[in-house]
């Protein structure tokens, strides 16, 4: 890792240094337009306002008192902390409002959010941008990859590398895909970003779905950073994993996991966001059967472990009103924009029935009466639940656990949580799923079952293997490519940047990709379905529609992505 970071610093400099020279206009664009305790002094100020005009409710009692105790817990000493809140518990602004103030406290530098899923991502950094103003707000979610051994002297392909971030940014709101690659890969491009985590607050929202075959390596990365880089990491997450408990994780076992919250606040605040029962369907249904119960239903979110059932749900219910869906078929413009339709049809009490893949059960704000979830991770179905009366206006809201007959058997360590939170569904009550002391069981059988470093990185990174490293550690099995798809002004974006490409432009093409596998890329572009417009870029030629998004069968990661 000393070796990274000395690499890290040496090629940001040089790419800065080549931006200079090609691009001398950019380089002044480079100076951040505020610093963290401008940042500070500006959050505090519209909290002040927000609780100013919030109705004095139960919810928004918890989250001004989680809020309170994450101010408190800022001028403790650096390290490792866990934020466990219930959903809808106001992590969002509460974990920022700790990271700015810590931040503040012990003159770090900048407070980087690493977010699952890309649906996240873009609410959260609206979120910000609506505090801070849009210039404040770096966020980077993808990026246009260049393959590094290429002709250096194309002045085409060298623009298109600049386009790359280093993160030389107060506030970054990032995927932990990107931060990740940082850690381990042994491209240039991508680790640039690396000497830009120390003297740094990482926010690691959602953290729980790391992925448990490569948490060993993934975690003795944070151990490093916290005990001799100034860093300091947040554990976020309403179903945490607890990954010093487990004997399986030694490399974190000596780190002091410190609560940002007491454990008794944590089971209170539990108890007290009791929103809804759950219920549990014996027995697997049919996708017509399913169907049929959904056309009964005034407003109900349905999620899918994958996109092919969600998509077939949907062509049953082609016909009906209020029909939407959502899952990374969809640009995250064209999620963005069914996410606005369905919030105000729930608001006008119009009937409103979401499809959705799992791109919608973590972090997303949205309040169903009734939500149904496909049996698997038990953290995800809790997520899911999450969205079920979220702001506690019914007494309780209806959360239905089901099972389809022809449910596609998700792979490797899905599978294996799916049927560890099986095994412990049949064992418990559902109420069981309201005490988060649950996770702590669920989580040391999981990480009992799966082999949380099933690649062997660590005996690679001990040999000093850097590209083997890089190529065991993936967070997405396998490689995937960004497409942008024709949604609105993706094909005027598109001509302005293939014209003069920028890290500018590309940010503006960014709202219209969807991600697909490498070797699915490859194939459908040979069949004449895309247009290879850079490296790892993709123009998608085929049908994109309104419900579907691409048409064309594709395949399904169940990945980080989202």
């Amino acid at each position: 890792m000393w070796i990274r970071l000395i690499f890290s610093a040496l090629v940001d400099a040089d790419y800065l240094d080549t931006e200079r020279h090609f691009q001398p206009e950019l380089s002044p664009l480079r100076t951040p337009v505020a610093s963290i305790t401008d940042l500070w002094n500006q959050f505090t100020a519209d909290q002040e306002q927000l609780t100013s005009r919030t109705d004095d409710t139960a919810v928004n009692r918890m989250r001004r008192e989680v809020y309170e105790e994450c101010v408190r817990s800022a001028s403790r000493p650096q390290g490792v902390y866990r934020l466990t809140v219930p959903t809808g518990g106001g992590k969002t602004r509460s974990s920022l409002a700790f990271a700015l103030k810590h931040a503040v406290e012990h003159g770090l530098d900048r407070v980087i959010v690493a977010i699952p899923y890309t649906s996240i991502i873009e609410q959260t950094a609206d979120v910000y941008r609506g505090i801070f103003g849009n210039d404040a707000v770096l966020e980077h979610h993808s990026q246009i990859e260049v393959d590094d051994e290429k002709e250096e002297a194309d002045e085409r392909l060298i623009q298109q590398r600049l386009a790359a971030e280093n993160w030389d940014a107060p506030l970054i709101v990032t995927t932990t895909v990107q931060l990740f690659d940082s850690l381990f890969s042994n491209r240039p491009s991508k680790v640039r970003k690396l000497h830009n985590l120390s003297r740094s607050v990482v926010i690691l929202d959602e953290v729980q779905t790391l992925p448990t075959e490569l948490l060993k390596p993934t975690l003795d990365a944070l151990a490093m950073l916290v005990r001799h880089c100034q860093t300091t990491v947040v554990l976020s997450s309403a179903t945490q994993p607890f990954f010093e408990e487990s004997r399986f994780l030694d490399v974190f076992s000596e780190i002091e996991v410190k609560e940002m919250l007491p454990l008794p606040t944590v089971n209170r605040h539990f108890q007290q966001m009791q929103r809804v029962d759950y219920e549990i369907w014996k027995s697997p249904v049919s996708l017509p059967q399913l169907v049929r119960f959904i056309r009964e239903q005034k407003q109900l979110l349905v999620v899918f472990n994958t996109r092919k059932e969600a998509k077939e749900c949907v062509e049953l219910l082609q016909e009906d009103d209020g029909v939407f869906h959502l899952s990374t078929l969809l640009c995250s413009a064209h999620r963005r924009r069914i996410l606005e339709e369905v919030r105000e049809r729930l608001k006008k009490n119009q009937p409103v029935r979401l499809i959705s893949t799992q791109v919608v059960e973590a972090g997303v704000d949205l309040d169903f009466p009734i939500v149904m979830r496909q049996m698997g991770p038990l953290d995800r179905i809790v997520q899911a639940a999450g969205r079920c009366n979220r702001e506690g206006k019914m007494d309780k809201g209806n959360v239905i656990i089901f099972e389809t007959e022809d449910m596609p058997s998700p792979r490797g360590s899905y599978r294996t949580a799916t049927e560890t939170a099986r095994f412990l569904l049949a064992q418990r009550h559902p109420d069981d799923l309201h005490d988060p002391n649950i996770f702590r069981e669920y989580f040391r059988r999981l990480f009992a079952s799966v082999d949380v470093d099933s690649k062997n990185i660590q005996k690679d990174r001990e040999m000093l293997d850097y590209p083997l490293v890089a190529e065991k550690y993936r967070l997405i099995d396998q490689d995937t490519v960004s497409v942008i798809v024709p949604y609105e002004e993706a094909s005027e974006y598109l001509r302005m940047w293939e014209s003069s490409p920028s890290r500018y432009s590309f940010r503006r093409l960014q709202p219209y990709m969807v991600q697909l596998y490498r070797f699915e890329a490859e194939k459908k572009e040979k069949d004449g379905w895309l247009r290879e417009v850079a490296d790892n870029v993709y123009e998608w030629l085929g049908d994109y529609d309104e419900r579907i998004g691409i048409k064309e069968e594709v395949y399904d990661p169940l990945s980080l992505i989202g």
